[in-house]
């Protein structure tokens, strides 16, 4: 495989076109992205619960609190499954891409519900999604498409959710929609550029291995060779009647065999003088001219 059929012809997702070569990509930095992601979701599963005493000074013992509670409880709960299951994946296409995407679904939700549940101003669920967002673009490893529809899941839901429940007038609404757009591009062109990188480093050193395995090969060639020219300066079982030679294995092969097997010479036939002589001296005489 050649350098240009390496090279990665990124598409918008900044992804191979190819899918063998992607699913290989995916497959060699299974270990990195399982690590970045397993990070990535502990530390918002610490995000969500450590707003705990912030919830107990603003609510004190309203009825509302323990509702509160429940869903930072269960969504702290969920998030860490989910970083424990894919801490104990061994390969990323066994429902990483989806248990990722239910993740990322869920925490949504949350927002949502914690911005209903402390009567949050839209500012603040503004800033909790574009948050949300970014990290959802550059730090969680998932397939193009879940991780547009993840953030559109999250984007318009907030923006839904805001204008149903927390009573957002109708420019607002115009206006966050506006800012989706712009945002939301933003975040596909960090990932493009994360993607581009990562796989331009993995067809560099898929390349340097090819280059590799050549000079390897070739090493092994003049090693071969070099150990079939010492054969021949050693000593050479010759039969006195025929002249065959005996190989390494026990067979025994004519000297012209045995030489261009093991070497470049090539042969051509002719006849050295004394058996010219030998062979054909009556006709040589005849043909010979006299004084």
């Amino acid at each position: 495989m050649t350098l240009p059929q390496l090279r990665p012809q990124l598409r918008f997702s900044g992804e191979f076109q190819s899918a063998e070569m992607e699913t290989a990509f995916r497959r060699f930095a299974w270990t990195d992205i399982r690590a970045l992601t397993r990070r990535t979701l502990l530390v918002l599963a610490f995000l969500v619960i450590v707003f705990v005493p912030v919830d107990l000074m603003a609510l004190g013992r309203q009825p509302v609190l323990y509702y509160l509670l429940a869903v930072r409880l269960l969504t702290t709960a969920g998030i860490v499954l989910a970083a424990r299951h894919i801490g104990r994946h061994t390969d990323y296409f066994k429902r990483y891409p989806w248990v990722l995407l239910a993740t990322q679904m869920g925490i949504a939700v949350t927002i949502w519900l914690l911005a209903l549940l402390r009567q949050m101003p839209t500012a603040y669920l503004g800033v909790n999604t574009i948050l949300c967002t970014l990290v959802f673009y550059q730090f969680l490893n998932n397939r193009f498409a879940c991780t547009v529809f993840a953030n559109v899941f999250l984007g318009i839901g907030s923006i839904l959710w805001a204008f149903v429940f927390l009573d957002m007038i109708a420019t607002e609404l115009m206006a966050s929609f506006f800012f989706l757009i712009p945002l939301n591009f933003l975040g596909i062109t960090i990932m493009k550029s994360i993607n581009g990188s990562k796989r331009r480093e993995f067809t560099a050193l898929k390349e340097n291995e090819r280059i590799d395995a050549q000079k390897e090969k070739l090493i092994a060639e003049l090693q071969t060779a070099l150990a079939e020219v010492k054969t021949l300066q050693g000593f050479l079982p010759i039969c006195a009647q025929c002249h065959k030679i005996r190989d390494d294995k026990g067979y025994w092969e004519s000297i012209e065999t045995y030489i261009q097997q093991r070497t470049t010479a090539k042969f051509s036939h002719s006849m050295c003088p004394d058996c010219a002589q030998q062979l054909y001296g009556r006709f040589l005489k005849k043909n010979t001219p006299t004084d």
